[in-house]
């Protein structure tokens, strides 16, 4: 299988926290690696996301001078969008629930504004993909 590599650099105004990372990050540049393997059984090319990996410096204290940890698109996006607007450290975590005894529910605005979100981190082929799916399911709605 061919396999392709895309490194994009992105830009955080504020410090940030991703489940998959040990500690808080800070404001800067970080370079994001995404490895995809070409689908050859398809008539026309498709690509599947292998990793999604960020490039970080040492742990303080330590020997290490850089490292390479795999991240989640979905929540690279989301702690993206919120860094744009965000005032304070960024944290988002899907395995941790307020332990609150009732929680306050989303709006119709907040779950489009995160279903967006999901949206805008799928990768050309989930695209492909979802769309296929979605124009499907609207056709065999015509015929019932």
């Amino acid at each position: 299988m061919s396999t392709r590599t895309t490194n994009e650099t992105i830009t955080f105004k504020h410090p940030f926290k991703m489940s998959e990372l040990d500690e808080v990050q800070p404001a800067g540049r970080y370079v994001v690696e995404t490895n995809e393997e070409l689908i050859q059984s398809l008539s026309f090319p498709v690509y599947r996301r292998l990793s999604t990996l960020i490039h970080l410096a040492g742990r303080p204290n330590s020997s290490e001078l850089a490292r390479v940890v795999d991240i989640d698109p979905a929540k690279l996006a989301a702690v993206r969008a919120i860094d744009a607007q965000a005032q304070e450290i960024v944290s988002i975590s899907t395995h941790q629930r307020p332990t609150r005894p009732y929680e306050r529910k989303r709006g119709a605005k907040e779950i489009v504004i995160a279903g967006a979100q999901r949206w805008l981190a799928l990768n050309a082929t989930e695209l492909k993909w979802t769309t296929l799916i979605v124009g499907g399911m609207a056709l065999a709605g015509l015929f019932t």
